[in-house]
């Protein structure tokens, strides 16, 4: 898996700039293509307006031209019908002037041109209305003559001049616009084939680079699930070797505790013998005492002093004697508490839970229920309620409570009434429920110490072998629970503990 890992760190390296090369080849064909459809476009619409221009410069000439044959018809026949075409050609040509200036407003050698165009056209029709208006008023002759004198002739082949040559510049400049067209076209063609072959490129290394990561990512996976294969072996097997050392301690601590209470039992009862017998003992050892005295003084008067003396010592004597079977006795159900502390967790530790839900407010209601006399003589307050419910072991729950709470009755302070407080809150997977007290409190350094088996902290001023905060913290790790405490001297205690809201399905056995 390493080695794969290794192998695909170039690849992981090189796939963001992959990524990047070709989001910015998108962008930048993106970009070219609309700027080569915009110059496309408006290379159209230029030789579009180029196209336009020409027609309407045949139109105007052709306009012109009619104007023209109107004039001549009229002039030559005095049949006013004639002027229907000059009277038509008029306007549009007007129109189409204004069409053509408006259509050289961006260009101004056409703008030139025009403007030209527009002078030869005014003089053309000027001239060509005067004539009419002659011959109108019934001077034919002198509008004959206005004709002949070839000054219309000459505006007119001027006018036919500058259409033409407008008419060739507008053939130049499309043929101009159709080169450029065609490059902007043919250059769009290419930047297109290109960016399709690089996105194709880049498409096929990315599916390449692709491939290969899958395939990197199957063989760490199926080399990962063979390393799990053979950490669940070694974890199968260190457990079983586990559970079968802790077989083995809780069956060494049973075997013995068993055997020592044998010949503690003994001693106990010869203890009690020897308690029973110290009457007679001692009387015996006066009687004899008297008889030796007796037998000393039949030769020689005994002093009076004498025998206080040895009746003193014998006094002394049962007061040793008395002293010695009490310390026996009290050795004896020391040894014989603690042989029932171990006897109590092994047996703890074979226990099969049985899980149900548990009303927590009714169950710790009875345990303080218990201990409400030995409150009451203390005159210490008990104080639960609102506990969120759990599912658990019922015995398991109710003595660590009861430890708990017995360990906050047992160490208070004759200074202040004890308070103990029970209060609970639920997450969305646990409950945590704090056993709060103002007793004596324990010392920072002894916080990790006063859960050791056979082991307390401050003053051994109080009777108790050290096992309960033991036997709460290997409960609560059976139930897949926690146990933390937060104190200071002098300022109480705080007991939390943490359990599963449900039972935990992987919870730990009774020889775990």
């Amino acid at each position: 898996m390493m080695q794969a890992a290794a192998n695909g760190k170039p690849l992981v390296r090189f796939q963001p700039f992959l990524l990047g090369l070709g989001f910015l080849l998108l962008i930048a064909i993106s970009t070219g293509t609309v700027w080569l459809v915009n110059r496309a476009a408006a290379d159209a619409a230029r030789l579009a307006e180029a196209r336009l221009v020409q027609n309407k410069l045949s139109n105007l000439l052709l306009n012109v031209r009619r104007a023209e044959s109107s004039q001549r018809g009229y002039l030559f026949t005095n049949n006013a019908a004639y002027l229907d075409d000059f009277h038509h050609a008029e306007p549009d040509a007007r129109r189409l002037i204004a069409e053509l200036q408006q259509l050289s407003k961006s260009n101004s050698r056409r703008r030139a041109t025009i403007t030209r165009l527009s002078t030869l056209v005014d003089a053309k029709f000027a001239e060509l209305s005067h004539t009419i208006m002659l011959n109108g008023a019934g001077k034919r002759e002198e509008a004959r003559r206005e004709v002949i004198g070839g000054k219309g002739r000459e505006v007119m082949t001027s006018l036919r001049k500058l259409i033409y040559q407008a008419i060739a510049d507008e053939a130049e400049l499309a043929a101009l616009r159709i080169g450029q067209s065609r490059r902007t076209n043919n250059l769009l063609l290419v930047v297109s084939l290109i960016g399709a072959a690089l996105i194709v490129l880049i498409g096929a290394i990315s599916i390449v680079l692709v491939q290969r990561n899958t395939r990197q990512r199957e063989a760490a996976r199926a080399e990962l699930a063979v390393t799990n294969a053979n950490l669940e072996r070694i974890v199968a097997f260190r457990t079983a070797d586990l559970t079968e050392a802790n077989e083995e301690i809780q069956r060494f601590a049973y075997i013995v505790s068993h055997d020592l209470r044998s010949p503690l039992v003994n001693i106990m009862g010869f203890t009690s013998e020897l308690e029973a017998l110290r009457k007679d003992i001692i009387e015996q050892v006066k009687s004899l005492s008297t008889e030796l005295a007796r037998v000393k003084t039949q030769s020689v008067e005994a002093d009076g002093s004498e025998g206080a003396a040895e009746e003193v010592a014998i006094d002394q004597l049962g007061h040793d004697f008395d002293e010695a079977i009490r310390f026996i006795k009290s050795s004896t159900t020391g040894m014989d508490r603690l042989i029932n502390a171990v006897l109590k967790l092994s047996r703890e530790g074979r226990r099969q839970f049985a899980p149900q839900v548990l009303d927590m407010d009714r169950l710790i209601a009875g345990v303080l229920q218990t201990v409400a006399h030995r409150a009451a003589e203390q005159g210490a307050t008990l104080d639960a309620a609102n506990l969120p419910p759990v599912e658990s072991d019922r015995l398991a729950i109710e003595q660590i409570f009861a430890n708990l709470i017995d360990n906050a009755l047992k160490y208070g302070r004759a200074e202040e009434p004890l308070q103990i407080e029970i209060t609970g809150r639920a997450t969305a997977s646990h409950v945590i429920y704090n056993v709060r007290d103002t007793g004596r409190g324990i010392d920072p350094k002894d916080h990790q110490r006063v859960f050791e088996l056979f082991r307390r902290s401050g003053p051994q001023d109080r009777q108790g072998e050290g096992i309960g905060l033991a036997h709460v913290r290997a409960l609560l790790r059976r139930l897949g629970g926690t146990i933390a405490l937060s104190s200071e001297l002098g300022k109480g205690s705080t007991f939390t503990v943490t359990l599963p809201r449900g039972w935990p399905a992987d919870n730990r056995g009774p020889h775990e």
